[in-house]
């Protein structure tokens, strides 16, 4: 009986050191092993990739959504994505994405402090006249087309202008059908119909949370290599300029960095 009862421990023993053994083995492998859905804790700016339609798609942390995922911007777009290896990685940036990314720093780095409506928007400053008396002649018709059509367009956005170019035509008399819309205009004046080009950049407020990128890619562009218009003078003397292109020719182009 005692010599029963003795080989009973050694096998219970020799059970108990197998599990022991097994559970370690497990604990090892499962510290080895990342658990299906692990992921590092990206940061806002920082450089990832994300799955996007089988394929994997560079991109950066704006911002982190609760426990689920992450909000990355791709440029002009941004998405969510799932707090998932398969869904998001780390990305370390190409030379070029390195660029832009440095180009980005500096441009943020750069910025002037102004106190006009351009500060709260990162951006320069609307043109302003500070004469609008001169008669109209490819250099004066070009500043004052500056001057109308740059500022702030009352939905939330500033607008301003690069690669103006104006044509002047002969100065003609006021046509009731074509002029009458224009404000305070002097009718005993001559009006000079003009033609041209631009490219009018509308720039929201920029975002603050998303890194360099997205605080200084907050326009949008479009480009208008027609454009027409006309310059009339009002009852005070002041002339103004304004041309007109066809937006809906034109597809905007988002995620453009302001123009100096």
């Amino acid at each position: 009986m005692k010599r029963y009862l003795a080989l009973a421990g050694d096998v219970l023993e020799t059970q108990a050191v197998r599990i022991s053994f097994t559970l370690v083995l497990a604990f090892t492998l499962l510290i080895a092993e990342p658990v299906q859905g692990q992921t590092s804790d990206f940061k806002v700016g920082d450089s990832v990739e994300v799955m996007i339609n089988g394929k994997w798609e560079p991109g950066f942390v704006t911002g982190r959504s609760g426990p689920g995922g992450y909000y990355v911007s791709q440029g002009r777009f941004g998405m969510f994505a799932k707090d998932d290896p398969a869904h998001i990685r780390a990305h370390t940036m190409t030379p070029g994405e390195q660029a832009e990314a440095n180009k980005s720093a500096g441009e943020l780095a750069s910025r002037l402090a102004s106190n006009g409506i351009g500060a709260q928007y990162g951006v320069r400053n609307p043109t302003t006249c500070k004469s609008r008396t001169a008669p109209p002649s490819a250099a004066t018709v070009r500043q004052y087309v500056l001057c109308g059509m740059e500022g702030f367009d009352g939905f939330q956005s500033v607008n301003l202008l690069t690669d103006v170019t104006v044509q002047v035509a002969p100065p003609r008399p006021f046509i009731y059908s074509q002029d009458s819309g224009d404000k305070q205009i002097d009718v005993k004046a001559p009006v000079y119909d003009i033609r041209g080009a631009y490219k009018q950049y509308q720039c929201s407020k920029p975002r603050t949370d998303g890194g360099a990128y997205l605080a200084t890619h907050n326009c949008i562009l479009y480009d208008q290599p027609e454009a027409a218009g006309s310059c009339y003078r009002d009852t005070f003397g002041d002339w103004h300029c304004s041309l007109t292109g066809n937006r809906l020719a034109s597809t905007g182009v988002a995620g453009q960095m302001a123009p100096r």
